[in-house]
């Protein structure tokens, strides 16, 4: 790929990247506007939730539907593509109870075990999904050297996915039996957190092939990707980097609670570029000047 091209989808890409930091910082800003009274706020994060869930939604199956049927890519995208799909139908669960009843918590819902089920389901479908997105560069060849760098990556991120899901899982297993809407509860907080240790010990591979492949299209697919599973990484640790920020723990808790949009958003964004790399591939030379070839990895 020239120096030229490479600069030209460079700069293609930095207002999507861009958007996302506008939607990040819209959906903060909100939340933190809405501090001071809880049901406004919770208005804030549905409808952020809503927008960010559909944005996922729609570019993974984006993605998905690019590849063939068969395609080994398909099958991880297709993994993407149905989490994000059950992970907004957990939203719209949530959505219709804050609407319906709004004086009453969701976890006395009857609609509990049904998001439950949902958000197992959407977990399962998310891990599957990376764990064949991690053999697909090992199988592809495109698997990062080992170097003191790489190897500080991985560790760093191996102890962040355990110092931020260890507690959490500790604390869900410990409400396991007292109740059973705690039982659900804490049915639906660890699947969220074996997913979300899973994505964070990713993060380092993830980063390591953006590099590699860095100069073309492609590239971009992977840095989103990583940088969404950056993302949820802090999310989880908002209980103890909530702290750091001016004003109370609460509020800083709350306000590191809208990263979940930059994790969802960038995901949809990954499978956007996904399809918009694989159109370019297929386009005869003449319109689309200089690109790398297709590894059959994205």
């Amino acid at each position: 790929m020239s120096a030229q091209a490479s600069g030209r989808a460079s700069g293609s890409i930095v207002p999507w990247f861009g958007a996302v930091l506008v939607l990040q910082l819209a959906h903060a800003f909100a939340a933190a506007a809405s501090l001071g009274e809880p049901h406004r706020l919770q208005l804030v994060h549905d409808v952020v939730g809503w927008g960010s869930g559909l944005l996922a939604v729609f570019g993974t199956f984006a993605a998905a539907r690019s590849f063939e049927s068969g395609d080994y890519l398909r099958k991880v995208w297709g993994g993407l593509a149905a989490g994000a799909l059950l992970s907004l139908v957990s939203t719209a669960l949530r959505s219709y109870w804050l609407h319906a009843v709004p004086d009453v918590p969701f976890t006395a819902s009857p609609l509990l075990p049904v998001r439950m089920v949902v958000v197992v389901l959407a977990n399962v479908c998310t891990t599957y999904a990376l764990i064949l997105l991690a053999m697909t560069y090992r199988q592809s060849g495109l698997q990062p050297p080992s170097t003191l760098r790489s190897n500080a990556l991985w560790a760093g991120t191996a102890v962040a996915a355990l110092a931020v899901g260890l507690p959490a899982l500790a604390a869900a297993v410990g409400d396991l039996g007292s109740s059973t809407s705690a039982t659900q509860s804490a049915i639906i907080s660890i699947a969220s957190t074996l997913a979300d240790m899973t994505t964070i010990l990713l993060v380092a591979p993830i980063l390591g092939v953006a590099y590699m492949l860095r100069g073309g299209r492609l590239a971009w697919v992977w840095w989103a990707m990583g940088i969404s599973g950056a993302m949820w990484l802090f999310y989880d640790a908002r209980v103890w980097l909530a702290p750091l920020l001016p004003g109370g723990a609460a509020q800083g808790e709350e306000l590191l609670r809208t990263l979940r949009t930059s994790g969802l958003v960038l995901m949809g964004l990954a499978g956007w570029l996904q399809r918009s790399a694989l159109a370019q591939q297929t386009m005869p030379p003449a319109a689309s000047g200089a690109v790398e070839p297709f590894t059959g990895t994205p």
